[in-house]
């Protein structure tokens, strides 16, 4: 697994939540890539560590629906589900353009700041092609939307629900190098829209961006036909 990025250890951060953090980060970030074996001693090895908190991070991950455990063949990157990708489109959708329509009524000049200073650091990312930081950036931007709106927990649950969904945004990301441009775009103009209270146009902006994410599905299922199932 040489693709594997390491991090720096948090401070405090116990053995078990570090190798778990590394591996999440990895297979989100898709430097492992759907349908990757998975060896605990040379992840143990890798990570400095013994076999048992990588073990644990194998079932949280799998409980996330992130890696499959195949009896006697082993254990592998799960491979992005597009069945479910519908449903957590309509999720998305429906939660997330509820969040704009608020935050165009009423939303904080602190979270306000926060947005804008988002946006200024995906303007760095782009000029970088920092695919990794671009996502985190964006994922951050929803993020701030909930909690200027008094919803972070809703965030924090489709965060946690929708990881295919995720994975197969950061693979459009960093398959084409117009989608940082397009969702850039997107993100300013809903920006903007906060700040001028138009929630009408908000909406219209926050479902085509998430809508955007579903119908490059297809495309990238003929580009990348062994990352999906």
């Amino acid at each position: 697994m040489e693709q594997l990025r390491l991090l720096e250890k948090e401070p405090r951060e116990n053995v078990r939540e570090y190798a778990y953090r590394v591996l999440y980060d990895n297979i989100m970030n898709l430097h492992l890539v759907p349908g990757t074996a998975m060896s605990e001693q040379e992840l143990s090895t890798m990570l400095s560590v013994s076999r048992t908190p990588v073990r644990e991070a194998f079932i949280r991950l799998s409980q996330k629906g992130l890696l499959d455990v195949l009896p006697q063949r082993g254990t592998f990157v799960s491979k992005i589900n597009t069945e479910q990708l519908a449903e957590f489109r309509f999720l998305r959708v429906t939660m997330e353009t509820a969040v704009v329509a608020l935050a165009c009524r009423e939303f904080p000049e602190e979270y306000m700041w926060k947005l804008q200073q988002c946006l200024k650091e995906q303007e760095l990312y782009l000029r970088r092609r920092d695919v990794n930081g671009f996502f985190a950036s964006d994922n951050q931007t929803h993020s701030i939307l909930y909690q200027g709106c008094g919803k972070p927990h809703i965030w924090q649950i489709i965060e946690s629900s929708t990881a295919d969904y995720m994975r197969a945004r950061v693979l459009n990301i960093a398959a084409a190098a117009e989608q940082m441009n397009i969702l850039y775009s997107q993100h300013q103009a809903l920006a903007e829209a906060i700040l001028r209270h138009d929630a009408q146009r908000g909406v219209a902006i926050m479902e085509e961006h998430i809508n955007k994410g579903i119908i490059d599905v297809e495309v990238l299922r003929k580009q990348y036909p062994d990352y999906f199932k």
